[in-house]
């Protein structure tokens, strides 16, 4: 059976890592297991819950999931059922994108929180919030900075009900959950609609060069 967990750097650790989480509902329904920083061949080997379409087909996001997985700074942290091995929820990390601003980061080591997503069914029972938990436990991202860019084209509104601006703050609060707070920034994309937002946490171990690089991406003139 594939190792559940893999580091930040990819490389297998314990099924200890796995956490136990149980979610409201009926007393048949089975708990989720959390498993922080998946390895690769595990995430492959869960079937993909058909509400995991916020992004693109739940398959193709599950390739996706496996692929960052693998990365170097890469780390998804999945939320499946023990019983049926169901994906059904995930947080990711990543490198930054090479086509936005942040993809000319000369450190090597600013960490992009790039999605979250629960399906439908069990959202409201605070699953995201323990994805999250989870994956900075342990102090996993305190010797890194890990942003957030916050785009409107990517809200979720017409499962939520919520406006842009609504939206928004509901991501901010969750984000903040784990220290992800608002950061100024002159990146044009983050300018272009006030329902965007660029959020962010400094670890505590974070190189000055590293918050250095941050800053100077985030300020930079265009």
């Amino acid at each position: 059976m594939p190792a559940a967990g893999a580091n930040r750097r990819g490389r297998e650790v314990s099924t200890s890592d796995v956490v136990a989480l149980s979610v409201h509902g009926p007393e048949t329904a089975p708990a989720l297991e959390l498993v922080p920083c998946a390895s690769p061949s595990y995430i492959a080997s869960l079937k993909a819950h058909p509400g995991l379409d916020a992004f693109r087909r739940p398959a193709d996001q599950q390739a996706a999931l496996v692929q960052i997985a693998g990365e170097d700074r890469g780390c998804v942290t999945v939320a499946a059922h023990p019983e049926t091995g169901r994906l059904v929820g995930y947080v990711a990390f990543h490198a930054p994108s090479e086509v936005e601003t942040w993809g000319d980061d000369v450190s090597g080591a600013l960490v992009e929180l790039g999605a979250v997503e629960v399906v439908n069914e069990l959202r409201g029972q605070h699953v995201a919030e323990r994805l999250l938990a989870a994956s900075f436990d342990g102090g996993r991202f305190d010797d890194t900075v890990v942003f957030a860019t916050l785009y409107r084209w990517h809200y979720d509104l017409p499962r939520t009900g919520l406006g842009e601006l609504g939206y928004r703050r509901m991501l901010e609060r969750l984000y903040g959950t784990v220290g992800l707070v608002p950061k100024s920034t002159t990146d044009p994309e983050i300018a272009l609609d006030p329902a965007n937002r660029l959020l962010a946490r400094v670890g505590p171990s974070a190189p000055p060069a590293v918050v250095a690089e941050f800053d100077r991406l985030r300020t930079r003139r265009w």
